[in-house]
């Protein structure tokens, strides 16, 4: 049977407030506490940056599809969603960070 809402839905998914507030507030807290730790033990700063944001990224963007979202049920997709994404945030945040 086919829809006849007026409104289309969107191909993208978006965020709800609740999920885009909760991630950055993640990569926030996250980088407030391990980047000076980082930098303690006598990392660069640009690289800590780097380390900790590409690593924030991937696990605060799955923590969120998987468990605020609910978007992905099986292991084997939510393995795949955070290493595209960790793969995805390397190369975003090394152009971020060193460019």
């Amino acid at each position: 049977m086919r829809s006849t809402s007026p409104v289309p839905s969107p191909k993208l998914h978006f965020f709800s407030y609740k999920s885009g507030f909760l991630f950055f507030g993640f990569i926030l807290v996250f980088n407030l506490i391990f980047n000076p730790l980082l930098r303690m033990i006598g990392v660069d700063q640009q690289l800590a940056l780097y380390i900790i944001n590409t690593i924030g990224i991937s696990v605060g963007l799955t923590g969120v599809m998987v468990l605020i979202e609910g978007k992905f049920k099986t292991k084997k997709q939510m393995t795949a969603l955070f290493f595209s994404l960790f793969i995805g945030s390397l190369l975003a945040c090394y152009l971020i960070v060193y460019r």
